[in-house]
């Protein structure tokens, strides 16, 4: 499949639980420009009933575009890092699902001259790794992911047999929340 072939997840796709987009988001294509990474590890954010989600204590400057349609990107600073989400379930009810992790697929050699030297198995695994690579950053909050912006998320496949479930890493609330998918090993 050539990346001409390449079709967007439709709005629907989105328009789910976090719990069913998560999994069903790893073997898609996440592409910025020439920079392409297939996801291979996400986590899901429940809403207002989740304290470890951004949005749990209600509507603000910065969570606002959790609170509108889905298939938007939310980017947030961690640190001097950058994370990205992805706005999920219907307009009003502000789930997420983070991208913690790609395999580089395309513009592997522009990925390496943004992250410096590091080994190629850790160009792109974990969230403030893969935006730093794909270049994603903050002028990103709140772009269309369906194929209108520049960052965009491609329809790929995966059989749901090969994703394991794990609890959440690298949060303090609610980290034993079995949310962290990945591909089974």
């Amino acid at each position: 499949m050539t990346k001409r072939d390449w079709q967007p997840l439709d709005r629907s796709f989105y328009a789910r639980d976090p719990r069913l987009v998560a999994p069903g988001l790893l073997g898609t294509l996440l592409a910025h420009g020439q920079a392409v990474g297939r996801i291979v590890e996400t986590e899901a954010y429940l809403a207002a009933d989740d304290p470890a989600a951004h949005a749990y204590r209600g509507r603000t400057k910065r969570t606002e575009v959790l609170f509108g349609p889905p298939g938007h990107a939310y980017v947030y600073r961690t640190r001097q890092h950058r994370c990205l989400n992805v706005v999920v379930q219907e307009e009003g009810v502000p789930g997420c699902v983070l991208v913690r992790a790609v395999e580089p697929v395309a513009g592997i050699g522009l990925m390496r001259s943004r992250r410096g030297d590091v080994p190629d198995s850790r160009l792109t695994d974990g969230p403030g790794k893969l935006c730093q690579a794909l270049a994603i950053d903050m002028l990103h909050y709140g772009e269309d992911l369906c194929g209108k912006g520049k960052v965009s998320i491609f329809g790929g496949d995966h059989d749901v047999s090969e994703v394991r479930t794990t609890p959440r890493i690298g949060i303090s609330q609610a980290k034993d929340w079995p949310l962290r998918y990945v591909f089974a090993a």
